[in-house]
């Protein structure tokens, strides 16, 4: 992701998130200045589209050489995948299991 501006109108930064959107390019907002935010910070999802989103800011007729589904793209950042995590909880619990096994077969074996 790449930083484009900083917003401290939340009115004027949705006007710019939906022509970027409009233009193909899918855009991330994180809020800047403690807990109620005094501004905005955009940031174009695409590296390769951010110089598209700095000359859509001067002209609004640019056409972006290169265009996505940008609400799919969006949505598709809200929902995190927890797949890499389950992956990692499976693994750790498959080692602790194993480790407890051959502990239980350790001990059986010292007292028998």
């Amino acid at each position: 992701m790449e930083f484009i501006r900083r917003f401290h109108d939340s009115g004027d930064l949705a006007d710019v998130r939906e022509l970027l959107r409009s233009k193909g390019i899918p855009t991330h907002v994180a809020p800047g200045g403690g807990r109620s935010p005094s501004f905005w910070a955009l940031f174009c999802c695409i590296n390769e589209q951010a110089d598209d989103v700095r000359r859509l800011l001067h002209d609004p007729s640019h056409e972006p050489s290169l265009k996505v589904d940008a609400e799919a793209f969006e949505a598709m950042l809200e929902h995190t995948d927890t797949s890499l995590l389950t992956r990692y909880a499976t693994v750790v619990a498959t080692v602790v299991f194993v480790l407890f096994a051959f502990l239980v077969a350790l001990l059986s074996m010292r007292y028998h």
